[in-house]
């Protein structure tokens, strides 16, 4: 029997603190959404925004020149194809190495494609004002990523987690 009062009276002592706690916790309140850690309201200077337009707007015209190399590539293999077609047959390793030379080209180009659109979003992003900010954490992607790649939307540390947790780790 003592052992029971004893439960009791703590269960007596503990039940106004968790009340408290709960007024505390349920207060109604304005909900303000919870600003990103670390820099937060800081983006890129306009002196650095025009420095970084102007790089990606440089590798965009790279890489609508390698598209153009690319497509004349494709296109000279694939006449040769046909006027060979027509002449003489080649050897079958022959076929399956012109084949695979062009899966190759039409891999790059579609590499290239997705480059360029990633690209289009980042001229987008400094448009609203939303370069060089991680979309994970909200801190300021380093200058030297930036320089690196461009299009970069997360900072190294969110870029490493969100690779490990694509692999599984």
């Amino acid at each position: 029997m003592p052992q029971k009062k004893a439960a009791a009276r703590t269960d007596v002592k503990t039940k106004p603190k968790a009340k408290a706690r709960a007024k505390t916790a349920t207060r109604p309140g304005p909900k303000a959404k919870a600003a990103p850690k670390g820099r937060q309201g800081k983006s890129l200077g306009k002196k650095e925004l025009e420095e970084m337009r102007a790089a990606i707007m440089a590798e965009r015209r790279r890489i609508i020149h390698e598209l153009g190399r690319i497509e004349e590539t494709i296109n000279d293999a694939t006449q040769g194809q046909e006027g060979s077609n027509q002449s003489y047959s080649n050897h079958l390793a022959d076929i399956g190495t012109d084949y695979m030379e062009q899966e190759k080209n039409f891999y790059y180009a579609s590499q290239e494609g997705h480059y360029l659109r990633s690209l289009d979003e980042a001229l987008e992003r400094i448009d609203r004002g939303e370069y060089g900010i991680c979309e994970m954490c909200g801190e300021l992607i380093g200058e030297l990523r930036l320089k690196a790649v461009p299009s970069a939307r997360l900072c190294i540390k969110c870029k490493s987690e969100s690779e490990k947790t694509q692999r599984g780790r």
